[in-house]
């Protein structure tokens, strides 16, 4: 069943006329359930389509859907992490968060509001820092937070614009371990990366954009949880990014070897 749908998808930035499209007659669907990581260079549109998804953005032709509905907006039914964070500075770290869980459950009592704070703070590492500002945090705490901040809302889809690039080795392999377990709860995750391995590693399917489409896609058949794949299962996460490699010309982050992410 289609979660997601783009309907012949063309997007040009507001008041340039002649300017070259963003996305060009997109047309693509993620399944419900879905785990998609969107690759490509910068600049060839995976973020406007991550907005686009978000109901942030619109599109100048076609329609976005989501079950079966035209996205009119933002809704809560999807939660979404920017790379800049974008925590209220005037909230601290348990605020920030509560907040997003007032705003996609406004029936949740207060106890309960604070039980899933607590919950996932604690799964990012940020409890000890919870009545901390976002001013008070390093870039890849207040990532956390904010990664946070969009699990706690419990929401069907998950958007994620390159949401590990300011963490350290070890707390981003612990994320990835983490967004896999969130999406095996039946999540839809849609996940922009410029790591071509992290992408193998965590995705149902990779899809490599250039110059506002879609240019490639490679199903990835590996069992999960993927935390755990032995030998074999890493030489297979190996031989699914020498595919994409074959076949593109990979940024700096790409050309990264196999061993250099753990799984």
């Amino acid at each position: 069943m289609a979660k997601i749908e783009l309907d012949h998808v063309t997007y040009t930035y507001p008041g340039q006329p002649g300017a070259a499209p963003v996305l060009r007659d997109l047309s693509l669907t993620i399944g419900d359930g879905e785990f998609v990581c969107i690759v490509g260079a910068s600049g060839c549109g995976k973020t406007t389509l991550l907005r686009l998804m978000a109901g942030l953005t619109f599109p100048t032709a076609g329609a976005v859907r989501i079950g079966g509905e035209t996205v009119t907006g933002p809704g809560t039914d999807r939660s979404i992490v920017f790379q800049n964070y974008t925590l209220f500075p005037w909230m601290t770290a348990r605020r920030n968060v509560e907040f997003g869980i007032r705003q996609a459950r406004p029936g949740r009592s207060r106890a309960e509001i604070r039980g899933s704070a607590d919950a996932v703070l604690r799964q990012v590492g940020m409890l000890d820092s919870e009545d901390k500002y976002p001013f008070q945090l390093s870039g890849g705490m207040r990532q956390r937070v904010a990664i946070a901040r969009a699990l706690a809302m419990d929401t069907d889809i998950v958007l994620l614009d390159e949401p590990f690039g300011a963490l350290d080795t070890r707390i981003r392999g612990e994320l990835q371990i983490l967004l896999e377990t969130v999406h095996m709860g039946r999540k839809t995750v849609v996940f922009v990366t410029h790591d071509i391995h992290e992408a193998v590693l965590l995705a149902d399917r990779v899809l490599y954009m250039t110059s506002g489409m879609v240019s490639y896609e490679l199903p990835i058949r590996l069992p999960r949880p993927r935390s755990r794949l032995d030998a074999a299962g890493l030489e297979q996460v190996c031989a699914c990014r020498r595919e994409l490699l074959a076949r593109f010309q990979p940024d700096s982050n790409a050309t990264r070897g196999c061993g250099e992410v753990s799984a």
